[in-house]
């Protein structure tokens, strides 16, 4: 039961129960929590302070409403930060999940004039272009398209499904990203988009465009990566020392 004779809120210290319980794995990701009228009997409270309480916890992404079917605990975000220069790899393997990836092109494009300007190369040159679907713990979170200068011709080689297509460029070449800009936009997914991702057609989309440079400061790949909002986060963490 909740302590009535304390200076904490009821409906914090609900939302915190309930937090513990979450975070504890009382509650799974995907499980069914009671209804308003369970929890508030369950807890001797009002509607209202569980109505608080919930919506405090979906402020924090811990669950989701979905009308007509109840209230469900969510599956923790996958969290990026934009700013320091790391890998889809390397964020899955310090987030303690499997990175992996489905190779779906690996050819010869024309570069289109957006692309073209990105990379420093005229319309309508070739470039090499890598889409993968990637994967964290087996589950489908971002199309990530990739287009690279000719130089890079000899990627159309290899394969770049569960291996990283930076250590092999690191390795193959010498070549790493010192340097990188980013835009980032929502977009809506198209049906073939939804279909990969697992997602509804027209779900919510994070879209970021990157282009990236090597330590000459030349472009090395100008890239496209549509990511599932519902299971990512993007941050930037930024200090004023």
């Amino acid at each position: 039961m909740l302590k009535q004779d304390v200076v904490t809120p009821l409906y914090e210290q609900l939302m915190e129960e309930i937090e513990k319980n979450i975070k504890s794995g009382i509650y799974k990701p995907g499980d069914k929590i009671m209804t308003e009228s369970e929890m508030a009997g369950a807890y001797g409270v009002s509607i209202i302070t569980v109505r608080k309480a919930m919506g405090a916890l979906m402020d924090r992404g811990l669950v989701v409403r979905r009308q007509g079917k109840g209230t469900f605990v969510t599956k923790p975000k996958f969290s990026r930060n934009m700013k320091k220069l790391q890998s889809f790899t390397e964020m899955c393997e310090q987030m303690g999940v499997k990175p992996g990836a489905k190779m779906l092109e690996n050819c010869l494009v024309d570069a289109d004039s957006k692309t073209a300007v990105r990379l420093g190369i005229e319309a309508g040159s070739k470039v090499v272009y890598i889409s993968r679907l990637r994967l964290a713990d087996g589950e489908p979170v971002q199309i990530e398209k990739s287009y690279f200068p000719i130089r890079y011709a000899f990627l159309l080689d290899a394969r770049f499904d569960d291996n990283s297509l930076f250590d092999y460029l690191r390795d193959r070449a010498g070549v790493q990203v010192h340097s990188s800009e980013k835009v980032i936009e929502l977009c809506k997914a198209t049906a073939e988009e939804a279909g990969m991702l697992s997602i509804k057609r027209a779900d919510p989309l994070l879209l970021v465009r990157s282009t990236a440079y090597d330590a000459e400061g030349a472009p090395l790949y100008a890239g496209v990566q549509l990511i599932n909002g519902d299971r990512f986060s993007l941050y930037v963490y930024e200090s004023g020392m």
